[in-house]
């Protein structure tokens, strides 16, 4: 939004009573009071130059079914829930299988300047598919014959103190962490924030879970504070 009140670019994600939703060309997303918009005109292409030009004719088929229907109702669906859609996960750097070598896996909840976190993204659906996601194979952590566990998260950002309600498909396999605190999961679970970034982070045993991850956040009743998910690259 320019000085003028003018919406320049960006792509439209949803409009509430209050905000409209904008996500930019670095994939940031940012709330803009309709009170505060005069004006609102078309961006440029949020595709980076180039991109179809080292597809094979098959993928640049399915890359123009994929945009065509996207949106529409099917496969391709864009949702109106607030799914986790961008992710982190722990990669398996020798600091990382040092670490969990010698700690619980709680210590991978802590801000660790030693450990590497890699981005991961879910499906139009918003789930994660566990299938993408590095594996560890601890010692004395894992059976003989039996899939190790994989590390991942996600952050939220609260404009104050507040509250955020997650739904999760499932919980089996799963154990996490909101920033340095222990989670008691549930299929539906109310986060008391304080104003800033937090971190939830989950350990999914592999050996356990078979389905995909999938997040949701979902307003809590009374609350006026603004909890949002961090999107970007």
């Amino acid at each position: 939004m320019t000085d003028d009140g003018k919406v320049r670019s960006g792509m439209k994600l949803r409009q509430t009573d209050t905000d409209l939703l904008l996500r930019d060309a670095e994939d940031n997303e940012f709330a803009i009071p309709l009170k505060k918009i005069e004006e609102q005109t078309n961006g440029t292409s949020l595709m980076p130059a180039g991109l179809a030009d080292k597809l094979t004719r098959t993928e640049l088929l399915d890359l123009i079914r994929f945009l065509s229907e996207l949106g529409k109702v099917g496969d391709f669906q864009i949702s109106k829930q607030q799914l986790v859609r961008r992710w982190q996960t722990l990669a398996p750097t020798d600091a990382a299988i040092m670490q969990l070598r010698r700690v619980s896996y709680a210590s991978i909840a802590q801000n660790d300047a030693a450990l590497t976190w890699t981005p991961a993204y879910s499906t139009v659906g918003g789930e994660l598919p566990l299938t993408d996601l590095p594996e560890f194979r601890i010692p004395f952590r894992a059976k003989d014959g039996q899939l190790g566990a994989t590390f991942a998260r996600f952050e939220l950002d609260a404009s104050s103190a507040s509250q955020a309600k997650l739904l999760l498909n499932s919980v089996t396999g799963l154990t996490a962490w909101l920033d340095a605190n222990p989670i008691k999961l549930t299929s539906e679970i109310t986060l008391d924030l304080t104003p800033g970034r937090h971190r939830v982070t989950f350990v999914i045993e592999l050996s356990e879970r078979k389905e995909p991850l999938r997040v949701e956040m979902s307003d809590v009743p009374r609350s006026t504070a603004k909890v949002q998910l961090v999107g970007g690259k």
